[in-house]
């Protein structure tokens, strides 16, 4: 595990994935913790262990405030999770916007880090950057974005692998696929199923056969935690997945059979955001030579969570 006397700088660690890397940093008595934030963010998931950690309320797109807050912090380790989600549409300003959050704000970050001596580098990006593909997605996959979101990802990537490579500097990039565990959105799928389920209501879904490789958060968690065991002929991108693929019809009736329950969801109740792959898992070899590390299972960890929710009904109700 990495040093808990290291000074860690986290981005946006106000979301779901990343306030769990927070409270675990937390938790392991790790005492000098940095977050950037936005005048806007929620600390809700966060709130009570502010008093823990140093936040710095700072702009992306201000390249002179990210060298100074860089150069006051003087990180040791940098895990930037920070991103612009959007909806976007043919909007000029909303994809400006977007390009400026996500490609603009990474190079201003690792460009101000450059000044400053760093161990590590993780930028965090998505498992969508490869584009639709009929085999088990590998970190050497020609990259094919089907969306301006993803677009902006995958060129905030390039430039992380310019910088590795033109600089030899310890930046590598993990590639995080579909992430549950505690604290995720309520609208997201499995909490929407537990909360359905576990009220007798009928889920509205979309297409039964969509498909995604599920990671639990703790397992996420523990690559970040572990990075000291990344060498540099590992190279510069890691997929962050448990390479077992799953339907949502299947994630159901995982649900419905832990529950003894009858209800059958209203499939198609929902329209489909995107456009929806057939086939969707990762070949995970890298993570588990580096990491070594043994994966939750999705039934272990949902049974453990049905639980929780018992005792906790406002968990995700």
């Amino acid at each position: 595990m990495i040093g808990k006397h290291k000074r860690i700088l986290i981005t946006w660690a106000t979301w779901f994935i990343w306030s769990n890397i927070v409270r675990r940093l937390i938790s392991e008595w790790f005492t000098d913790v940095h977050i950037f934030a936005r005048d806007d963010s929620n600390f809700s998931r966060i709130n009570d262990i502010l008093d823990k950690i140093h936040v710095h309320n700072i702009d992306f797109w201000d390249i002179f405030q990210v060298n100074a807050m860089v150069e006051k912090i003087h990180p040791e380790i940098i895990f930037h999770l920070a991103t612009a989600w959007a909806s976007v549409g043919k909007d000029l300003i909303t994809i400006n916007e977007l390009y400026n959050s996500n490609v603009l704000g990474t190079i201003n970050l690792l460009e101000a880090c450059k000044n400053v001596w760093f161990d590590y580098f993780i930028n965090t990006w998505s498992s969508s950057e490869y584009g639709q593909k009929d085999m088990p997605m590998k970190e050497t996959d020609i990259l094919e974005p089907n969306n301006d979101y993803w677009l902006s990802k995958a060129s905030a990537t390039m430039y992380c692998s310019y910088v590795w490579k033109g600089n030899q500097l310890p930046v590598y990039t993990f590639r995080i696929f579909s992430a549950y565990g505690y604290a995720e959105e309520k609208r997201r799928l499995i909490p929407t199923l537990l909360s359905n389920y576990m009220n007798w209501t009928t889920p509205s879904l979309s297409n039964p056969d969509s498909v995604r490789d599920y990671i639990f958060i703790d397992d996420i968690v523990d690559c970040y935690l572990n990075i000291d065991k990344i060498t540099w002929d590992y190279g510069w991108i890691i997929n962050i997945w448990s390479g077992v693929q799953y339907k949502i019809s299947e994630i159901v009736n995982n649900i419905k059979a832990i529950l003894d329950s009858q209800i059958d969801p209203a499939y198609w109740g929902e329209s489909q955001k995107q456009i929806e792959p057939k086939y969707w898992i990762s070949d995970n070899t890298k993570m588990s030579k580096i990491f070594e590390n043994t994966l939750t299972t999705f039934s272990e960890w949902l049974k453990k969570t049905i639980e929780r929710i018992k005792k906790n009904p406002d968990f995700y109700m």
